[in-house]
């Protein structure tokens, strides 16, 4: 699975890569929830985050949000 790439509201530009989880499931990742790791040079700690399945349709507003929201405060 790709990673992507977002900028939020504040112009901070986020990386997004899923975390690897290993599964035994046969019907892989469809309907499953997906964790995302999402650095930026700005904030020290990565924001992890838990979105849909279909993560890499969804808008890059959309995903920007979620990921601003869950990270940690800047470094100054």
């Amino acid at each position: 699975m790709a990673g992507r790439t977002v900028t939020d509201s504040a112009g901070r530009t986020w990386t997004c890569v899923p975390a690897m989880v290993a599964s035994s499931d046969e019907t892989g990742p469809m309907g499953k929830d997906v964790v995302l790791t999402c650095s930026t040079p700005s904030v020290v700690e990565p924001a992890r985050v838990t979105v849909g399945w279909q993560w890499q349709t969804m808008s890059d507003n959309g995903l920007a949000r979620i990921v601003s929201l869950a990270s940690p405060v800047p470094r100054q």
